[in-house]
């Protein structure tokens, strides 16, 4: 697919996106399904937001998107896009298909990785000149963390699921518990098959029965399970995690700092609403957008030092200005949490300080990576 304009420009910016379909599984239900265009809206979104000003500044903006569960047809469109002169790449694939797509496409592309939690990535896995704007499962739990020892809820029952999502979600989570001293109390793991949409008042009571618990923490990705725990656990607990209140990189209850009409504009154009991954998308692409405004000029070579020194600051509808780290490329972004009607909290909390920057309190920090990606900013960005 391709977003054209008629506008006649200076500066060209196209942008690729590669990315894997969604996956259809029957036993989740279709209210909670991901939407087949996931991420690919929010991209497009950014494309005509930036061509919208663009044409005034004689910039000209384009997205491509190739969809497929072929590596290899990935990787073949990744190439046909680079000769063809696109220097942008939105991807969003599983961990073992961005290493292979990063090490197809030459170095001096930038990529953005849009929808990857993978902690390995931001931490041991340290891909060259690829930005994270997808939320990692490191900061979405910090985000948990905060706000248990905020609200005082320091016994745990983690409640995860058996795919390989959860079982990272699920590593993420403990490490974070561990460093907010959390205790948890007991771990369950849900591996059943049943239906629960019609034995949940029998079956969750009985599978939460545990010793005294302050809250229950579930991570249930593929949706299997985890949206039937609040209000059926054994013990009247708060339920969050991937259910009940939620830590994620957007949520369409995020209506603060002008963020009501961004959430219109993308509901009017696309009747749904936008998701973490469509946020995440936009935001890479408006990375470039900004980037290119202020220096009128659209090559990596450029471009890329810019985003990463401190001359960068994106406005993006979460009350801070969002930064990038450099030495492992993830974006510093406020992360909410939410409830389906509403928005809850926003970490990082008052009192969690950090010696560089606060945001920097959730996830990965510098002393925890071995990335170094981006040292010819370092100090800029401190």
């Amino acid at each position: 697919m391709i977003i054209p304009t008629s506008v006649s420009a200076e500066v060209n910016v196209r942008i690729g996106m590669l990315r894997l379909p969604v996956e259809e599984t029957r036993a989740v239900p279709e209210y909670l399904r991901e939407p087949e265009n996931n991420g690919e809206a929010g991209a497009e979104l950014s494309i005509i937001d930036a061509n919208g000003t663009g044409k005034f500044l004689g910039q000209k903006y384009a997205l491509i998107v190739e969809t497929s569960d072929d590596i290899h047809r990935l990787k073949q469109a990744a190439t046909k896009w680079y000769n063809d002169g696109i220097r942008y790449f939105l991807i969003d694939v599983d961990t073992a298909s961005l290493v292979a797509l990063r090490k197809a496409i030459p170095e001096d592309a930038l990529l953005f990785n849009v929808g990857n939690q993978d902690v390995a990535l931001r931490a041991e896995t340290c891909l060259p000149n690829t930005l994270q704007t997808a939320l990692s499962y490191a900061m979405q739990g910090d985000a948990l963390s905060q706000w248990l020892r905020v609200k005082r809820l320091n016994k745990i029952f983690l409640v995860s699921g058996v795919t390989a999502a959860d079982n990272a979600y699920l590593d993420a989570v403990k490490t974070t518990l561990k460093k907010y001293n959390h205790n948890v109390v007991d771990e369950k793991v849900w591996d059943f098959d049943t239906d629960l949409r019609r034995s949940a008042s029998a079956e969750i009571p009985l599978f939460t029965q545990a010793g005294n618990y302050d809250a229950v923490l579930v991570i249930d990705e593929s949706n299997l399970f985890g949206q039937h725990l609040p209000y059926n656990t054994w013990l009247p607990r708060p339920v969050i995690g991937t259910h009940g209140l939620r830590a994620d990189g957007w949520s369409y209850v995020v209506e603060q700092f002008g963020a009501i009409q961004f959430q219109n504009r993308f509901t009017k154009r696309f009747d749904r609403h936008m998701t973490a991954k469509d946020y995440a998308a936009w935001v890479a692409v408006r990375s470039v957008n900004e980037a290119v405004t202020a220096l009128n000029k659209g090559d990596v070579e450029t471009v890329l030092p810019f985003i990463m020194s401190d001359r960068f600051q994106l406005a993006a509808y979460k009350g801070r200005k969002l930064t990038y780290r450099p030495w492992n490329g993830q974006l510093r972004q406020t992360v909410p949490l939410f409830d389906a009607q509403a928005l809850v909290a926003t970490a990082p909390f008052e009192g969690f300080l950090h010696p560089r920057n606060e945001l920097d309190s959730l996830g990965i920090d510098e002393a925890q990576s071995q990335c170094r990606l981006f040292k010819f900013n370092t100090a800029n960005n401190q």
